[in-house]
């Protein structure tokens, strides 16, 4: 058994991914004013509570992935469900316990995040849209997150703007992963917008969301963000339009999926660089 199952397990780029997002949240809200140990936990809590919500999620999911993703590391026997269960409750666990050396507040953002990764795993997932909105919401809380590790000054201010941006773009790219996964969504009964209304009408509420994002993605510097964001942000927008011109397939939103990680990353970096002092 490979150390490159557990990371596959866990989804260690994803889980990455939501510790930088976490440093986001932390740099944005302080403008750079930054605590080392604050911050390093904040981005600890994200990563170990994200790893525990990717690990139950293909728990639950087994049924699923033996269609749509056999190599994964439970469908194909590699690791076991006993020690996939083991995993994701030592990460939530000991992620709770790390959250509560942070104050009352992130010890419960902390707590009702592992409770709707739970929730999501077990029920929402096969109630398609709602199921959607739970994980736009837990991605766009590893932002908020680190926002309200910082809490002082006008930290909420500064940290929802890359929060609704992240929410918003998240939803989209759960919808386009509904199309991507809709063969065995249908066989396993799971009400995905995509299976509910057809590849094409989501496609078409996919690209709708996109486009407002490609149109309202300058207003962060217009809000305080500096030029370096808008800059990056117009470049990065690139993808965005590449995207809402792909045909309505299920062979481009395997396409799509693969470009929003990038993306993703960039505005990331793009909403943190832009909140320098310059």
């Amino acid at each position: 058994m490979s150390v490159k199952a557990y990371f596959q397990l866990i989804r260690i780029h994803n889980v990455v991914g939501s510790a930088i997002s976490a440093f986001m949240g932390f740099v944005v809200a302080s403008n750079w004013s930054i605590n080392p140990i604050k911050l390093v936990v904040s981005m600890l809590v994200v990563a170990l509570v994200a790893a525990g919500g990717y690990v139950i999620n293909d728990i639950y999911d087994i049924e699923i992935d033996r269609i749509n993703k056999p190599y994964r590391p439970l469908p194909s026997g590699e690791i076991s469900i006993r020690k996939a269960f083991i995993i994701t409750w030592s990460t939530f666990i000991i992620g709770a316990l790390f959250s509560a050396i942070l104050g009352v507040y992130p010890f419960i953002l902390a707590l009702v995040t592992i409770i709707l990764l739970v929730f999501y795993a077990k029920k929402l997932k096969k109630e398609g849209i709602v199921g959607n909105f739970v994980v736009a919401l837990t991605s766009a809380l590893s932002a908020f997150y680190g926002g309200l590790t910082y809490f002082n000054g006008n930290w909420f201010y500064r940290v929802i703007i890359p929060t609704l941006f992240i929410f918003f773009f998240t939803l989209s790219r759960e919808f386009i992963k509904g199309i991507e996964d809709v063969i065995g969504d249908k066989e396993n009964g799971v009400k995905t917008l995509a299976v509910k209304l057809g590849i094409t009408r989501t496609w078409t509420i996919s690209k709708i969301i996109l486009l407002l994002l490609l149109i309202t993605s300058p207003i962060p510097f217009f809000l305080g963000f500096s030029i370096i964001y808008l800059l990056g942000i117009i470049s990065l927008d690139s993808i965005l339009a590449y995207i809402i011109f792909l045909e309505n397939t299920i062979e481009s939103a395997s396409k799509a999926r693969s470009l929003m990680k990038i993306y993703a990353l960039g505005t990331l970096v793009l909403f943190a660089l832009g909140s320098l002092r310059i």
